[in-house]
């Protein structure tokens, strides 16, 4: 099965695209943010996938073409990896994706692989959904050149080839807030959750834990029209918007969990942040701080040594290396320390082996993993759904990247969820880890600031 492109008109911007065909069968936009971060290169459009496979309420799902729903006996990694062998495609060195899986995997689907039960009071949202798609329209930053990439046409890629340079009118209703914005924690639970993880620190059960919070507010209007609005402030490498019929997921995560090409692994684990500022002597300041912080960077390293032994379960002996150790990263509203990790996969492996021993990221859980999830569990009041999951793709060709689904919201029934968090180490200041996660989502909350509770 060898695919086909169309070349399209570069100058009509990729968020605009996707407007045409948002409200398309499992559309999903994969936005990279090129403009402000050259190092990303792609961003990617699909939607009407040729098949679904979800795993829901402890059962895995596969949707064919003809929408017959069948459950499979197979776990979701191992039936996505059975549905992916059914196709195999020609591959270019410079197209990341060429047809293929695109979808997330939910934190909680991380508590289900470690035998971590899940909250009988949850967010109901599948924990784990992959559309198999055959077509896309790919934005290549470097060469500054758009494309459609298929198949087989279909009426989308035909309305695509011939509406593409038209102008596409707005037709998004105005998004608006109908209720005031509430936390899961008050500054005093907050502080009760973290002084509990220090005991748990203190008695040798573990030596990091992420603990966030949770906000959510009613709304009416188009998702759609809020993610463009809250892109231009946060901007971010690894965003995503997806239209499910069970929910819509606004991810603007400034972090990559897992890229592979060519059987290498790369993960960049985030640990670490100062707020961004609009005064150039207190920004710089704030880097200055987060680069001399050995706070910061114990943390940082604690991760990166999780995320080694993560690899090294499905990596070659010898191939994990440290690339970069606390690189200062700026991003739209606050700056990170970033380690970046690479390996090869070992030839007894493969790619799904890899996701699902890595899952979930071992920057947004803490150390030891096992336990600071049981910890998380334990203490934070709500299901995380696809906050700390991952959002990404697997070519046919088996080329992959997946986010880690921090700075991310969620979408269902006219309620949106997002979330906040930062890890806890033994020396953390309470006040200090409050307020870091309050900066993580400031652009959200600074729009909300007239409804906060």
């Amino acid at each position: 099965m060898s695919y086909k492109l169309h070349q399209l008109d570069f100058s009509t911007p990729s968020i605009q695209v996707f407007e045409s065909i948002k409200n398309e069968d499992w559309s999903v936009f994969l936005n990279s943010n090129s403009q402000h971060y050259p190092d990303q290169r792609f961003d990617i459009l699909s939607a009407k996938p040729k098949k679904k496979i979800i795993f829901s309420d402890d059962n895995t799902y596969l949707i064919n073409e003809d929408q017959q729903t069948k459950k499979s006996e197979l776990c979701p990694f191992e039936l996505l990896k059975r549905v992916m062998n059914e196709y195999k495609s020609n591959s270019i060195e410079d197209i990341p994706f060429s047809g293929g899986a695109i979808g997330y995997i939910s934190y909680d689907y991380g508590n289900y692989l470690h035998n971590i039960e899940n909250k009988s009071k949850c967010l109901k949202y599948p924990l784990f959904a992959f559309g198999i798609y055959d077509w896309a329209v790919i934005y290549d930053y470097d060469q500054k050149k758009s494309f459609l990439l298929y198949h087989e046409k279909n009426t989308i890629t035909d309305n695509i080839i011939n509406n593409y340079q038209k102008k596409l009118e707005s037709s998004l209703m105005p998004f608006q807030i109908t209720s005031r914005c509430e936390s899961n924690m008050n500054y005093d639970l907050y502080e009760m959750k973290l002084l509990k993880i220090l005991e748990y620190i203190r008695a040798g059960d573990c030596y990091q834990v992420n603990l966030s919070q949770m906000f959510s507010l009613s709304y009416e209007g188009d998702e759609y029209e809020l993610y463009k609005n809250l892109n231009k402030s946060f901007a971010s490498p690894y965003s995503a918007y997806m239209n499910y019929p069970f929910g819509k997921i606004l991810s603007f995560s400034p972090e990559r969990f897992l890229s592979i090409k060519n059987n290498i692994v790369e993960t960049k684990p985030i640990k670490g942040t100062r707020p961004r500022s609009d005064d150039p002597d207190i920004d710089k300041k704030n880097i200055q701080d987060l680069e001399s912080s050995q706070k910061d960077k114990a943390e940082n390293l604690m991760i990166v040594d999780l995320l080694r032994n993560d690899l090294g379960m499905n990596c070659k002996k010898g191939s994990v290396k440290v690339d970069k150790l606390f690189d200062i990263e700026t991003f739209a509203n606050v700056h990170h320390l970033v380690s970046t990790i690479h390996a090869e996969i070992d030839s007894e492996s493969n790619i799904y082996n890899l996701i699902k021993d890595a899952f979930p990221g071992g920057s947004i859980t803490g150390a030891p993993k096992l336990r600071a999830m049981q910890i998380i569990h334990e203490l934070e009041p709500n299901n995380r759904s696809i906050y700390c999951g991952s959002i990404g793709y697997i070519s046919f060709d088996e080329k992959t990247d997946f986010n880690i689904s921090i700075r991310s919201m969620l979408s269902i029934d006219n309620k949106l969820y997002f979330w906040g968090g930062g890890g806890i180490v033994n020396d953390s200041d309470i006040r200090s880890e409050y307020n870091e996660t309050i900066s993580k989502v400031k652009p959200l909350l600074d729009t909300f600031s007239d409804k906060l509770v």
